[in-house]
């Protein structure tokens, strides 16, 4: 990958397809955007990423309807606004930090968050957002994964950074997976009414041995051992976990593709 390529656009075309984009589905239909000749008009999708659950609600409010998606990254919106003109869908776009949104108390009828709680500076202060900008009767849908334990092949990911690099890289990924202590965080924020559901979803990736690659790389982008590396020493170390990981990936390859099985937590929570 060059310097040149923005890696949201890889996060696009490769996460969105097989991860991404089939949550998205599920997430807003347990947003309810749509219920018979009900539509619900306004709805926020915070940490949107390239904006797959944004696009999706776009599609299912319609013309009429506002949608706006909010990321704290520019690369992630650079790519979102794209898509989202490709498709010829009226989104509004804006950088922001999901624990300082900056829109009007109670100006949506629903907000989302897909897979971006977790990564949150302040998550007690995001979810606080979520419910100040929601109207009295509006609904928000929050996914994340269940516990890493549920997770296999990521175990042995985490396990194999560990060994190398002496920290764990994947826990943050499935650390709101506890369901006990999401439903008590999300009730402090003043959600009234708090329901969790238990889903899972099969996914397919492309490509093995670049799934791989491209999973080590990401887990082990920011750990400051990485960081003084030379290039060569930081594929060494790549290589290393990567060799470490050949069993636990053929375990999951069925013919040309990973097929990973997700196991997330959908929270729908209501002001009242």
């Amino acid at each position: 990958m060059s310097d040149e390529t923005n890696p949201a656009e890889t996060y696009e075309a490769y996460m969105v397809p097989a991860l991404f984009g089939p949550w998205a589905l599920r997430l807003t239909r347990s947003a309810r955007l749509r219920e018979g000749e009900r539509v619900i008009d306004r709805v926020i999708d915070v940490g949107c990423g390239t904006g797959i659950v944004a696009r999706e609600a776009s599609r299912q409010v319609g013309a009429t309807g506002r949608v706006v998606g909010i990321d704290a990254s520019p690369q992630m919106l650079t790519v979102a606004r794209v898509c989202a003109e490709r498709e010829q869908l009226m989104i509004e776009w804006q950088e922001g930090r999901a624990e300082e949104l900056p829109l009007a108390d109670g100006a949506f009828d629903a907000a989302t968050c897909q897979f971006a709680l977790m990564f949150f500076e302040d998550q007690s202060a995001a979810l606080h957002e979520l419910r100040r900008v929601l109207s009295p009767d509006g609904r928000a849908v929050l996914a994340v994964f269940q516990p890493i334990d549920r997770h296999p092949f990521y175990v042995a990911l985490d396990e194999a950074i560990q060994e190398r690099l002496g920290v764990s890289a994947a826990a943050d990924i499935f650390s709101l997976g506890d369901q006990d202590q999401l439903g008590r965080m999300v009730r402090d924020a003043g959600f009234a009414k708090v329901t969790i559901e238990h889903a899972s979803l099969l996914s397919r990736f492309p490509e093995p041995a670049a799934f791989l690659a491209g999973e080590i790389d990401v887990d082990t982008a920011s750990i400051p051992a990485m960081q003084g590396l030379t290039a060569e020493e930081r594929a060494t170390v790549l290589r290393d976990i990567g060799e470490r990981m050949q069993e636990p990936l053929r375990q999951v390859t069925d013919g040309d593709e990973v097929a990973l099985e997700f196991h997330v937590l959908l929270v729908t929570a209501t002001p009242s």
